[in-house]
């Protein structure tokens, strides 16, 4: 039997569209040979440019935001080598400085969410496939404040949910983060392979996907039967 590479699908969009949730669900049906990679484990805050307005203003390159380990981890797993990962708290680390890890085996498919897409020239040479997942600006930012205000951990602490929603509400009106959303939306959406309009149902949009992927060989031996 040949050994395929695996098939890298990277997940793209910005906060609050659903990446994670999409990929969890995915992964669900794939079963046991599907790995699944997260953006953010790898970035904080402290990773984006520190003016958002003033990088928007000159052209929001998403290529001066490096994910270096991430890179190293996904050409290992493409190359059929296991890895350890971190499992982090992406723009909430520095309110939710826990961290652990995790060892990663190779897959026959990769569920990785990028939410630039091919935009970043460190990570787009690994991505095989890129599905875009389209979502009005205000439906996300009531996605996320909804995700942070369910989490149990959060809600143990009131005060740190209380700064992390005055920090994220604050970077997204007046600090340049919905500017960011829009212009690089827009990008990662004209050079994408597919759109998937993600307001619908969670079954709906996981349908779509399957739908669209369901012509790469690599899904005939790992669906569930």
């Amino acid at each position: 039997m040949i050994n395929l590479k695996p098939l890298v699908v990277g997940i793209s969009g910005y906060s609050g569209v659903g990446k994670s949730t999409i990929i969890y669900e995915l992964s669900k049906i794939l079963g046991p040979s599907v790995i699944c990679l997260f953006f953010d484990d790898y970035v904080s805050r402290s990773d984006f440019p520190v003016n958002i307005k003033d990088w928007i203003q000159d052209g929001a390159n998403p290529n001066v935001i490096k994910t270096p380990i991430l890179r190293e981890h996904l050409k290992a797993l493409v190359q059929g080598r296991s890895v350890i990962a971190p499992i982090s708290n992406g723009w909430a680390k520095e309110h939710l400085d826990r961290e652990s890890i995790r060892t990663i085996n190779p897959g026959k498919i990769i569920l990785l969410e990028e939410p630039f897409g091919r935009e970043r020239e460190e990570i787009k040479d690994l991505i095989d496939i890129v599905i875009y997942l389209d979502v009005p600006l205000e439906i996300a930012l009531a996605r996320r404040i909804l995700d942070l205000n369910k989490s149990q951990e959060l809600r143990n602490d009131p005060m740190v949910l209380i700064n992390l929603l005055d920090h994220f509400l604050i970077e997204y009106l007046y600090n340049g983060v919905r500017d960011m959303y829009f212009e690089i939306g827009n990008k990662i959406k004209n050079n994408c392979d597919t759109v998937i309009n993600a307001t619908q149902e969670l079954a709906q949009i996981i349908e779509d996907i399957m739908n669209y992927l369901k012509d790469y060989k690599v899904f005939d031996c790992i669906i569930r039967k």
